[in-house]
C-alpha cells in the first residue's frame, strides 16, 4: 500500500470512528424523542346465571260441562226453596232432588220468581209444602255457600260448602235458597243461617 493510498482509508476510517462515537453520545445522553402511549382499559363482565330449569307443564284440569239431555223440573222459576233430600249424579253432573219449602205469608209463585233474602233469624218463618221432590240439575261452576249465624244482629258468616254439607245440616238450618238460571239449572244454592 502506498502512502496515497493509506491516506484515504485513514480519513475514511477517522470519519466512520467519529460517526460511530457520535451516535453512541447522542443516545447515551438520554435523549429520545417523545413517545405518546395511550392505554384504554377493557372491562368484560360476565354474569353467573343459575342453571336454568324448564317450568312443569301444568296438567290441564278437564272442565266440566253440561249435559244437554238433563232437563229442570223448575224450568220457568227464577228461584226456589226447600230442603235437599238426595244429590244424584246424572249424565256427569250432580242433581238436587229437592223438597220444596216456601214462606208463610207469600205464594210460592212469588218465592219463585223474587226470591226470599235469606238472614240470620229463628227460621220459623217457613212451611213445608208436601208436595212431590223436584230434580234440578246444577251448574258444574254453581256456588254452594253454607251461611251461619254468629247474632240475629250481624250479617251471617259464609263459608264454600258442598251440597252433601248442606243436606246434612239440621231442621231448619238444612232449607236452601236455589238460584236458577233460565233453563231450571241451580247456579247458587245457600243454606238458611238459622240462630239458636
Amino acid at each position: 500500500m502506498s502512502p496515497r493510498t493509506r491516506r484515504p482509508l485513514a480519513l475514511v476510517l477517522a470519519v466512520g470512528a467519529a460517526a460511530s462515537v457520535s451516535g453512541c453520545t447522542a443516545l447515551s445522553t438520554g435523549y429520545a424523542p417523545p413517545v405518546t402511549v395511550t392505554v384504554t382499559p377493557t372491562v368484560t363482565v360476565t354474569a353467573k346465571t343459575a342453571p336454568t330449569t324448564a317450568a312443569p307443564t301444568p296438567t290441564p284440569t278437564p272442565t266440566a260441562t253440561r249435559n244437554p239431555d238433563l232437563r229442570s223440573a223448575v224450568r220457568g222459576r227464577a228461584f226456589d226453596l226447600g230442603t235437599i233430600t238426595s244429590v244424584d249424579q246424572q249424565g256427569g253432573n250432580q242433581v238436587i232432588v229437592l223438597d220444596r219449602w216456601t214462606v208463610r205469608g207469600r205464594s210460592d209463585g212469588s218465592v219463585g220468581r223474587t226470591g226470599i233474602d235469606l238472614t240470620p233469624s229463628s227460621g220459623a218463618s217457613f212451611s213445608n209444602r208436601n208436595a212431590i221432590s223436584f230434580r234440578i240439575p246444577v251448574d258444574p261452576a254453581a256456588q254452594i255457600v253454607r251461611q251461619t249465624c254468629t247474632s240475629p244482629d250481624a250479617p251471617a258468616a259464609t263459608a264454600k260448602a258442598t251440597l252433601q254439607d248442606l243436606q246434612a245440616l239440621p231442621d231448619q238450618a238444612a232449607i236452601v235458597k236455589i238460584t236458577l238460571d233460565d233453563q231450571g239449572w241451580a247456579t247458587k244454592v245457600e243454606s238458611n243461617p238459622v240462630c239458636p
